[in-house]
């Protein structure tokens, strides 16, 4: 076997000894874990958002940008609905009997 793929193979596992310790020791719990990358996708979200206020009204990403926006927004009130008609009609069911 060739020094350069023993030093390699030896690089990659040392990596990895890394990176499992790292990953064991983390204080992070997975729920925070989460509300961490929920929030950085929201602030990358508000910046992708203000750069595209800044373009012209007929810029094509700009126009998807608002299309996809205003079906997000149909989208939480079609639901909204559902789940007030969905309450609104559960009645409880009688057996029906033969």
């Amino acid at each position: 076997m060739k020094k350069s793929a023993v030093v390699g193979v030896a690089s990659g596992v040392a990596l990895a000894v890394i990176l499992l310790t790292k990953k064991a020791q983390s204080s992070e719990s997975p729920h925070e874990r989460e509300a961490r990358r929920a929030e950085k996708r929201a602030e990358m979200f508000e910046k992708m958002r203000a750069h595209m206020e800044s373009m012209p009204e007929d810029f094509p990403p700009l126009v998807m940008f608002n299309n996809v926006a205003a079906i997000r927004e149909n989208t939480d009130r079609i639901r909204e609905l559902l789940e007030a008609d969905r309450s609104d009609s559960e009645e409880p069911e009688t057996p029906i009997s033969a």
